[in-house]
């Protein structure tokens, strides 16, 4: 192989390149390089000199790695508001923030008004069953004789059954309350008589905003308690990163609250609702706690890193054993070392993603355990300086080069707008409880799918109460009366017909407003073998559920166990993904150019790879006061296969008109020099040269080229940004 000894040369680049601060200068003898094939040979003293070093190439776990904020958060049915049933005044407490409860625990007693009525009543109603019933013993003996009218006899059993009938709502109440029935029926001073409050979930009473008689209302929030045995991590993804996210992926977490220390853990669920202020999605994880002394606690802020390896080991070097003249990517590679002198390979690569300080090597001739130059590199590789912009196969690669002959093209005459996704409000809605109450229980997870009519969480809910024990009192006094009519019929001769007749009446009456009771049971939410149970048992279901309204995901939820909610309140957000749209926002000036029947372009910020069609199929009428723009609906042509959120940015772009073709290049193919533009030729020789150009009108693809290029020239239309690095570099 021929070689060349540039001793003026190498001087030369000794005062001109390396003249500055951090890099040793170049032996001006020992040193032979050979252009055509890339070689270096440095005798012992350059190599000393320059100090170069090398190390080996290895195979490496291939890792790409997105960081992100973060917060820990209680997951939902692990954290507990505590309120009470009713009214009343604290008459004892049993815990203290800081105590570990079980569920169930007895955390407080109320003394309620409520209570002593309800005890009050029981013991009337006891009162009241005692007296008819020695009142029948009485009659039946006579009516038997009969010494007295049979109605007198009914009328007696009657009053009876509806004693009977106002002590089982009273037992069905106090069921409702969590209040022991023996306590009721004995006095105040032999066994008082307390409203439990007991914990619904175990863990660590948080805070206890009580003391010992206070009056408190059932809406008021007494007590937190959170179980820490698990926790979730709420990462907030910016929309733009959103497509590199994945459930599986490794999360390494740091908070601030605990310096040092990195919990590792897995994305196991990915958020369904993009927040169209911060422009964040949320991915979550789930992270145990120590059970004795657990560290991470709710509230917590610090950073996410997630990270995904590929599906196998890439070549990799050290980042500075990586060399760059712009667009060729190399390194050098020692090829022999003797105690005379060395032999260095210049071979381009292609190079992939860089982490740990170290870059992939994605294709070129370099193999594991070649070793190559890690300090010195720079000396050397000035040694390449060609004066010519080539850009090499490896180096193609790598910046993604593509080179295409300037064609005639139709460049569109267009309008751009912003946008979001938009899920029509038919198939985006809340559930919400139907009355207010407390909210005992939920059944769904972050993200899960649901079916319309499935229950989302359960309400516990005095009204529903109410309204079970009005049925199963009116239920009670109709069977009631149902049984006397049919007792007045059999004896219709010795009871006056007006009798029956009443009694008819009555028993339309309590038929009418059963069926109507049922109905507004049904209305909320029970079931019909609910309502029948609740005949049956003679006792009331203990929350009101709350319903998906349709088909789709649960997509937001930020409510406790225990929380008093409000009727209508809404508490789950729900959608329907199927048939995403696309709300263009038109500025008032181009609204008249906007027609139903347009194609349009769409590119989503979370997806910057996709790129798919639409059709205008409705405009808003009117233009806001505010941002004075008008509202366009733009319906995919094919549904996007990628993952949709309500809100997600989208840029469009409308056709308006499709002039003649003329001379055009894709867009990325244009560097801009000041106020001056630029495309880069590829000649005959491979070498590129930088052409100035007059552009004309352009789209979101393409623009015109009035002068400066020829029909069948070849242009580099990707990769042109590394390839203005690179003419700068040889410039």
């Amino acid at each position: 192989m021929k070689r060349f000894v540039w001793p003026l040369l190498l001087v030369l680049f000794a005062a001109l390149a390396f003249g500055h601060e951090g890099h040793q200068p170049l032996p001006t003898r020992g040193v032979q390089v050979d252009l055509k094939s890339g070689k270096i040979s440095l005798s012992r003293s350059a190599r000393e000199l320059i100090d170069v070093r090398t190390v080996a190439a290895e195979r490496r776990e291939s890792t790409e790695r997105l960081r992100a904020y973060a917060t820990v958060v209680a997951p939902w049915t692990k954290y507990a508001v505590v309120t009470s049933r009713l009214p009343g005044r604290v008459v004892a407490l049993h815990v203290r923030p800081g105590d570990v409860v079980e569920a169930g625990h007895l955390l407080a007693e109320v003394d309620s008004l409520d209570l002593h009525t309800l005890r009050l009543d029981y013991q009337q109603a006891q009162n009241d069953i005692d007296l008819s019933q020695k009142i029948l013993a009485g009659l039946e003996p006579a009516a038997k004789a009969g010494s007295i009218p049979g109605q007198k006899l009914i009328e007696a059993q009657q009053a009876h059954r509806q004693n009977l009938n106002t002590l089982q709502v009273l037992q069905t109440k106090a069921v409702a309350l969590n209040v022991d029935e023996g306590t009721l029926a004995t006095d105040e001073e032999s066994r008082p008589l307390r409203l439990p409050i007991r914990s619904t979930v175990g863990g660590v009473v948080v805070h206890a905003d009580l003391a010992v008689g206070k009056f408190i209302e059932p809406t008021e929030h007494l007590m937190d308690i959170v179980d820490l045995s698990t926790v979730w991590v709420r990462i907030g993804v910016l929309e733009q990163d959103w497509h590199r996210v994945a459930a599986g992926q490794t999360v390494r977490l740091t908070v601030s609250g605990l310096p040092g220390r990195v919990f590792e853990t897995k994305v196991d669920k990915l958020g369904l609702l993009l927040d169209p202020q911060t422009h964040q999605s949320i991915a979550w994880a789930e992270l145990p706690n120590s059970d004795k002394s657990p560290a991470l606690r709710p509230g917590m802020n610090g950073q996410a890193e997630l990270s995904w390896r590929g599906k196998k080991p890439v070549l990799a070097v050290p980042s500075q054993a990586v060399f760059s003249d712009g667009a060729e990517r190399y390194v050098l590679v020692e090829e022999a070392a003797t105690k005379e002198g060395s032999e260095y390979q210049k071979i381009a690569v292609v190079v992939g993603r860089q982490s740990a300080g170290h870059t992939e090597i994605i294709a070129g001739k370099l193999l594991p355990d070649d070793r190559v130059v890690t300090r010195g590199g720079h000396e050397l590789s000035s040694l390449f300086f060609l004066g010519v912009l080539r850009i090499g196969a490896e180096t193609a690669r790598t910046i993604g080069l593509k080179v295409e002959p300037a064609t005639p093209r139709v460049v569109d005459r267009i309008l751009s707008f912003d946008g979001a996704l938009d899920v029509p409000p038919q198939q985006r809605t809340t559930a919400s409880s139907q009355l207010s109450g407390k909210l005992v229980n939920i059944r769904v997870d972050r993200g899960q799918s649901v079916k319309a009519g499935e229950v989302l969480a359960e309400i516990a809910s005095l009204e529903l109460q109410d309204i079970q024990l009005e049925l199963l009192r009116n239920h009670l006094d109709s069977e009631l009366w149902s049984g006397t009519l049919t007792r007045l019929r059999s004896v219709s001769d010795s009871v006056p017909r007006r009798m029956v007749l009443e009694t008819e009446g009555r028993v339309r009456t309590l038929e009418t407003k059963s069926a109507n009771l049922r109905q507004k049971l049904l209305t909320l939410g029970l079931t019909a073998r609910q309502i029948e149970g609740i005949l049956k048992t003679k006792r009331g279901v203990d929350a009101l559920p709350v319903r998906a309204p349709i088909t789709g995901a649960v997509v937001d939820f930020d409510r406790m166990l225990g929380q008093v909610v409000r009727a209508d309140e809404s508490l789950f957000e729900i959608h329907d993904m199927s048939q995403v749209r696309v709300q263009a926002f038109v500025g008032e000036r181009d609204s008249a150019r906007v027609q139903v029947g347009q194609t349009a372009r769409i590119r989503l910020v979370a997806h910057p790879d996709l790129e798919t069609e639409g059709i205008v199929t409705r405009i808003g009428p009117v233009v806001g006061a505010d941002s004075r723009t008008q509202a366009a609906w733009i319906e995919f042509q094919q549904p996007p296969t990628v993952s949709l959120q309500h809100n997600m940015a989208v840029r469009i772009t409308l056709t308006t008109d499709r002039p003649a073709s003329s001379l055009a290049v894709p867009l990325n193919a244009v560097v801009r020099d000041g106020l001056r533009s630029f495309v880069f030729v590829q000649k005959a020789d491979g070498t590129f040269d930088r052409r100035r150009v007059e552009l004309g009108r352009a789209d979101d693809r393409f623009v015109e080229i009035k002068s400066g290029l020829t029909s069948g020239e070849m242009i580099a239309t990707s990769g042109v940004p590394q390839i203005q690095t690179a003419y700068a570099a040889v410039r």
